[in-house]
């Protein structure tokens, strides 16, 4: 007895489209890998660290043309509804956070390479906070995407608030030095600049868990 074409079919959009969830995991590490690398080269010193990120960068840009292609053939192809079609669209949604995390990190590293340059600056320690808080949101959104869970997709939504909070205190702190004129003004100015980047990386990890949401609820949270 012939097979049936329409199971053969199912059988391959499964596939792709798990293989698409798999480059979209991938691409998530590389980004993650990519901010450790950046904040940690800073506040380690290792101007080496932070050349790398920037090096680096082009794998990850490589990875998102490999997951566009895909994601676009998926859609092209078996033509997914409902869910599936889901999937795939919030996938290269994410996808493109992911790659602008990774342009996010390289303006950390170049900033970061300009600061360790210029001399010892013990005001880059004041970033680890919202580093640390940016992080943990940044891991969570890429685990609640691994991991399908649209629970942990709202706490990162909601936790970007914190990180927005600190970097406005943060960059409140920084203006003040740089008005008083004490610091090494040019590298304050760098460290307020990683301080937007790292709100905006939190942002970003706020939109994947809202991509995550709507996956499996089709409810756009987006400013909700």
């Amino acid at each position: 007895m012939p097979s049936d074409p329409s199971l053969h079919i199912l059988s391959s959009f499964d596939s792709e489209l798990a293989q698409l969830r798999i480059d979209v995991i991938q691409m998530g590490n590389l980004a993650l890998r990519a901010v450790d690398g950046a904040i940690n080269g800073l506040l380690d010193g290792k101007i080496e660290r932070c050349s790398d990120v920037i090096a680096d960068d082009e794998v990850i840009d490589q990875k998102q043309k490999t997951i566009d292609a895909r994601g676009m053939a998926i859609l092209l192809k078996f033509n997914p509804v409902a869910s599936d079609f889901r999937a795939a669209v919030s996938s290269l949604s994410i996808c493109r956070s992911l790659e602008r995390i990774g342009d996010h990190a390289v303006n950390v590293s170049k900033s970061g390479r300009k600061i360790l340059k210029h001399g010892s600056c013990p005001e880059v320690g004041l970033v680890k906070p919202l580093f640390d808080e940016t992080r943990v949101l940044l891991v969570k959104s890429l685990q609640s995407y691994t991991n399908s869970d649209a629970d942990l997709a709202m706490e990162v939504i909601a936790g970007d608030k914190q990180v927005d909070k600190l970097h406005k205190q943060l960059s409140k702190g920084l203006t003040t030095m740089v008005g008083n004129g004490g610091s090494d003004v040019e590298s304050i100015l760098h460290i307020l600049f990683i301080s937007r980047f790292l709100e905006r990386i939190g942002d970003l990890a706020a939109n994947i868990g809202e991509d995550v949401v709507f996956i499996h609820s089709a409810e756009d949270v987006r400013h909700a």
